[in-house]
């Protein structure tokens, strides 16, 4: 392209794209507010959670939660003390998940054959025809008002295998905020895509 035609391109495209942009950049801000590594911060549960180096042997453990932080063996490169977060924080959604799972599909009426914690970044649950959910482990670092709305969400696949009215209905009469509680999950799939948790 010519300096010409990119500059046509420009204007006439970046009204589109400027919110978006100026989105990104804001969430960019925000997340050097909350840098990353020994002495940053990890999000738990919607909360920003301190990143200890561990003063002692951790129990054994590379990365553990105490006294409402996340400890971590000391001299990790950046890149391991990612996955060993994320294994801690896959251990803690376990039970999170569980209860949650077993009690809204009381509450629904539905019976879930099994469940798992998954690995994917951009699917964060998943519905298979044989009533198996799969729940990424990365909601465990989003509000529980979201994890609540994803399970809601996988729980109700269970009667409706697509997302039609029915299906919205099905989430609505658990979660009547459940349109503020989407927004608020792509809110914070930013966030954790700022973050290079996404």
């Amino acid at each position: 392209m010519t300096t010409e035609e990119i500059n046509i391109f420009i204007n006439r495209y970046e009204p589109k794209f400027l919110p978006v942009v100026m989105e990104y950049r804001k969430l960019n801000e925000f997340i050097t507010e909350h840098p990353f590594g020994y002495g940053g911060e990890v999000l738990f549960m919607g909360k920003w959670t301190q990143i200890k180096t561990a003063e002692d042997n951790n129990g054994g453990y590379m990365a553990t939660f105490r006294n409402g932080s996340v400890v971590v063996q000391p001299n990790q490169s950046d890149e391991r003390l990612r996955y060993f977060i994320g294994d801690l924080l896959s251990n803690l959604a376990i039970p999170i998940f569980e209860r949650k799972l077993n009690y809204y599909s009381q509450l629904m009426g539905v019976r879930c054959r099994a469940w798992t914690i998954g690995n994917a970044r951009k699917r964060h649950g998943s519905c298979d025809s044989n009533g198996k959910i799969t729940l990424a482990w990365r909601i465990i670092m989003m509000d529980e008002s979201v994890i609540e709305y994803i399970i809601v969400h996988e729980l109700a696949h269970l009667k409706h295998m697509n997302h039609a009215m029915a299906f919205k209905n099905e989430v609505s009469a658990v979660l009547p905020d459940w349109k503020e509680r989407k927004k608020t999950h792509r809110e914070q799939s930013l966030i954790l895509r700022c973050g290079g948790w996404l």
